[in-house]
C-alpha cells in the first residue's frame, strides 16, 4: 500500500484490473431520485464494521429506557401543556433549550448557531422583500426600517419557495396522520442586528414574521400578544425544521457527497493519494445513505411519518436542496459571501461562521500540503489519467452530474479548493446539522418536524384569528409524533465513529494498515501531526469564545467533529 500516482506505478495493468472491478461493483442509480446520481446497490466492502457496530448500540443504550418510561407517563398524563413536552426526557438529559426556546433571544440566536444556521441571510436594500417591512406595525416612530436596510442591519430567513437559494416548500400541501392533516408553513421571519454600547457588542432580534406570503398579509412583531407571537415563532420553527432535515442534512451533506464518493471508488486505485487521502472522509456514508432510504425515507417510515408534506413533497424538498447546490458556490467562505453573512465588522457575531472558518484553514492547509507533495507541478496533475479521468466523470451528465466539477483539474491549487470543500462538507459540514440534532430538535415544542393546524385566517368580520393556549398545543405534535421525533433524533446524533483529522482508527479498517505505515518516511505523517494541532488551537479558540457567547457553541469544536458521514 505505497501511495503511488498511476503515472509512476510499475504495476499499472493491476491499477487497470482493480478499477475494472470497481467499476462493476459501483454502478449509478439514476432513477431513485432522478435526475441525482446515486449508487446502485451497496459493496460489502462499504459495511459497518463490528466496533461500529458495538459502539453505536453502546452509544444508544440509554434511549429504551428514556422511552419505555415516557411512554408510562403519556398514557397517564396527555398532552395538554408545554410542560409536558419536558416530561419525555425521563433518563435521557432535558435539553438546554427547552429553559430557554419560547425567548426572541433563543429564537434568534438559533439562525446563527443552532441547528440550522444556514438559512439567515443579509437584505440587501433593492430586495424587494425590504418592502414587506415598510409599515410595520407598532414599532417606535423613530424606527427608519429604510435606514436599517441601508446600514445592512436587516436579515431575513425566506422559506416561502420564492428565494432563489431555496425554493421549497412552494408545492408543498401537507401530509396526513392517523387523526388529521399536518402542516408545513411558508414563513419569512425578519431580523435585526442592533448595537447595544459597545461598537463590537450587539444582537440578534427578531422584528417581523410574515406567515402568509400573500402581499399585504399580517405581520406578526413582538408588540402583538404573546401567544400569537409564540405561534408565529413555531411556524417559523416548523418550516426550518424541515428545510433542516431535507436540505441542510440530507440534501447537501448526505446526497451531494454520495457521488463523489461513488467517483472516487470508480476512476482511483486503492493506492491512488487523493483515494487515501478522501476515503477516510466517505467511511460509512454510502452504507448510511442507503440505510436512509429504505428505513427513514420510505413509506411509513420516519419522513413520511412526521415532517409536514407528503413522502413525494419532501422528497421534493431534498431533490431541489441538490439541484442549488454547487461544489463552488458551497465552498464555506463563499457560501457565506453569498448570503451577506461573511462581514465580521457588520455580523460580529455568528459562530457557525466564526468557527467554521477556523476549521475550514485547518482543513485547507493539511490538504494543500499532501497535494502539493503528490503534485510537485502542474505537469504531475495533467499527467494523473486516474485524476483527470475522477474529474471527467463526476462533472459528466452520465456520471456523478457535480455542479461546479471542472471536467479537468489544471492546477494543484484548483485541486486544493475542491477536495478541501469535499472534506469540510463531509466532516465539519455534516457534523453541525447533524449533532445540533438531539439539543434543539428532539424537544419537540422547540422544533416542531410539522405542524398540526393550519396557519390564523381571518373571520367573517375580517378580523384575524386571536390565538390562544389551546391553538399553540394544536400546531405542536401530539404525544406519539412528538415521542417518535425524539426518538430518532437522539439514535441520529447518539454516536461519534472518530474524530476529524484523527485518521488511525479507519485506516486499519479499511487498509489493516496504520497511517504511519503508509505513509512513514514520508512528510504526510508529520503534516497530519500539524493538522491536528492546528485543530487543538482552533478548539482552544472556540472555548475562549464561547465564554463570551450568550449560548456557547460546540457543535463545530475539532473534537467533536467526524471525518465522515459516518451517521
Amino acid at each position: 500500500m505505497k501511495p503511488t500516482l498511476p503515472q509512476n506505478d510499475p504495476n499499472k495493468q493491476q491499477r487497470s484490473d482493480y478499477l475494472n472491478r470497481q467499476q462493476q461493483a459501483y454502478q449509478f442509480d439514476y432513477q431513485y431520485l432522478s435526475p441525482l446520481a446515486l449508487l446502485k446497490g451497496v459493496p460489502a466492502s462499504e459495511n459497518f464494521s463490528s466496533t461500529y457496530l458495538a459502539e453505536r448500540i453502546v452509544a444508544t443504550s440509554e434511549l429504551p429506557a428514556n422511552m419505555l418510561a415516557a411512554n408510562v407517563r403519556s398514557f397517564l398524563d396527555p398532552l395538554d401543556n408545554l410542560q409536558d413536552y419536558e416530561d419525555f426526557f425521563t433518563v435521557l438529559p432535558l435539553p438546554q433549550v427547552a429553559k430557554i426556546y419560547q425567548t426572541d433571544r433563543s429564537f434568534a440566536e438559533q439562525r446563527l448557531s443552532g441547528a440550522n444556521p444556514m438559512v439567515l441571510r443579509l437584505l440587501d436594500q433593492s430586495d424587494p422583500r425590504g418592502e414587506i417591512l415598510a409599515k410595520l406595525p407598532n414599532v417606535q416612530p423613530s424606527f427608519d426600517i429604510r435606514k436599517q436596510l441601508q446600514d445592512k442591519n436587516i436579515y431575513i430567513a425566506d422559506y416561502t419557495g420564492t428565494d432563489k437559494h431555496y425554493r421549497g416548500p412552494s408545492k408543498v400541501q401537507g401530509g396526513t396522520y392517523e387523526k388529521g392533516r399536518k402542516y408545513l408553513p411558508k414563513p419569512r421571519a425578519f431580523f435585526m442586528w442592533r448595537w447595544t454600547g459597545i461598537r463590537d457588542r450587539g444582537e440578534m432580534a427578531p422584528i417581523a414574521i410574515q406567515l402568509d406570503p400573500k402581499p399585504g398579509s399580517h405581520l406578526y412583531t413582538p408588540f402583538d400578544p404573546p401567544l400569537d407571537w409564540l405561534f408565529a415563532k413555531l411556524c417559523v420553527q416548523v418550516a426550518d425544521a424541515n428545510h433542516h432535515e431535507m436540505s441542510s442534512h440530507l440534501g447537501r451533506t448526505h446526497l451531494v457527497m454520495e457521488p463523489i464518493a461513488i467517483v472516487t471508488a470508480r476512476q482511483l486505485a486503492n493506492n491512488h493519494p487523493l483515494s487515501l487521502l478522501l476515503k477516510p472522509h466517505f467511511r460509512f456514508m454510502l452504507t448510511n445513505n442507503d440505510l436512509a432510504r429504505s428505513r427513514l425515507i420510505n413509506p411509513g417510515g420516519p419522513v413520511d411519518d412526521l415532517l409536514g408534506g407528503t413522502l413525494a413533497e419532501t422528497v421534493e424538498l431534498a431533490r431541489e436542496a441538490c439541484s442549488t447546490w454547487s461544489l463552488d458556490q458551497f465552498a464555506l467562505p463563499t457560501e457565506l459571501k453569498n448570503r451577506g453573512m461573511d462581514n465580521k465588522t457588520q455580523l460580529p457575531h455568528y459562530p457557525y461562521r466564526d468557527d467554521g472558518l477556523l476549521l475550514w484553514e485547518a482543513i485547507k492547509t493539511f490538504v494543500s500540503g499532501y497535494l502539493k507533495y503528490f503534485y510537485p507541478t502542474d505537469v504531475a496533475i495533467a499527467q494523473d489519467t486516474e485524476l483527470q479521468n475522477w474529474a471527467k466523470e463526476l462533472a459528466s451528465e452520465t456520471g456523478g452530474k457535480v455542479k461546479g466539477m471542472p471536467q479537468r483539474i489544471e492546477t494543484v491549487q484548483q485541486l486544493i479548493e475542491i477536495v478541501t470543500t469535499v472534506i469540510f462538507t463531509c466532516g465539519p459540514q455534516h457534523s453541525a446539522v447533524n449533532y445540533t440534532q438531539h439539543e434543539y430538535m428532539s424537544f419537540a415544542a422547540n422544533m416542531p418536524l410539522a405542524a398540526y393546524r393550519d396557519i390564523p385566517g381571518i373571520t367573517a368580520q375580517n378580523i384575524l384569528e386571536v390565538i390562544t393556549e389551546k391553538d399553540v398545543l394544536q400546531l405542536l405534535p401530539p404525544y406519539k409524533r412528538a415521542a417518535d421525533q425524539l426518538q430518532i433524533l437522539f439514535i441520529l446524533s447518539a454516536y461519534r465513529y472518530d474524530r476529524l483529522g484523527y485518521y488511525d482508527k479507519s485506516f486499519r479498517e479499511l487498509y489493516q494498515m496504520s497511517f504511519a505505515e503508509i505513509f512513514g518516511g514520508t512528510p504526510i505523517e508529520q503534516l497530519a501531526k500539524k493538522f491536528q494541532q492546528n485543530l487543538n488551537m482552533a478548539e482552544q479558540k472556540i472555548d475562549a469564545n464561547n465564554q463570551k457567547r450568550v449560548i456557547p457553541y460546540i457543535a463545530l469544536k475539532p473534537s467533536l467533529v467526524l471525518n465522515s458521514i459516518s451517521i
